[in-house]
């Protein structure tokens, strides 16, 4: 079996990580397709939305795609989890691991946490992100939707969602900010 990993903060999960999954799905040979929320990003002290609403907006956003399904795998840690934990526990499910990021990962890959070991086990695809080049030993996945996390947190800019789901999430963001303000 081939799979490919996709983990993020999904803080809030918006249509750019929708085009980043449907770009997996038509350039990749996979099977399966995990979207994997953490729990605290190693590299992001906070979070803003609890993990287990950001898990349950990702199974309804991913709901109709046949091949795509959610893991709370790092959520269950209740910590930080580096990609290279994440990428042990599916590795004895499959033959083959590909690991999705965005290509503003780039610069720090190497820092990662047993980058080597990880680097090792994996195949990479990069989603694009403005014009940052993706090296030619990794899988570009093209991926054009202007749409930021950080920007919906600060200014509710629109999240690309269907009503239902936006809308949730939306009011979910706003009655937090109204609790800490």
């Amino acid at each position: 079996m081939k799979l490919a990993l996709y983990g993020g903060s999904f803080d809030p999960p918006h249509a750019g990580h929708v085009g980043v999954v449907t770009a997996a799905l038509r350039a990749l040979p996979i099977d399966r397709l995990v979207i994997v929320p953490a729990e605290r990003n190693p590299f992001k002290p906070v979070v803003r939305a609890e993990g287990t609403v950001r898990y349950q907006w990702l199974r309804k956003i991913f709901a109709s795609y046949e091949k795509v399904e959610i893991s709370d795998f790092e959520l269950a840690q209740r910590r930080s989890v580096y990609t290279i934990e994440t990428v042990r526990h599916f590795a004895p499910f499959c033959d083959e691991i590909y690991l999705i990021i965005g290509a503003d990962n780039l610069d720090t890959l190497e820092q990662w946490h047993c980058f080597d070991e990880l680097n090792a086990m994996v195949r990479w695809a990069v989603a694009s992100r403005g014009e940052i080049p993706i090296p030619a030993n990794m899988i570009e996945l093209r991926v054009d939707v202007p749409i930021s996390s950080t920007d919906f947190r600060n200014r509710f800019t629109p999240l690309g969602l269907e009503p239902e789901i936006e809308n949730e999430i939306i009011t979910y963001y706003k009655e937090l900010n109204e609790l800490t303000n």
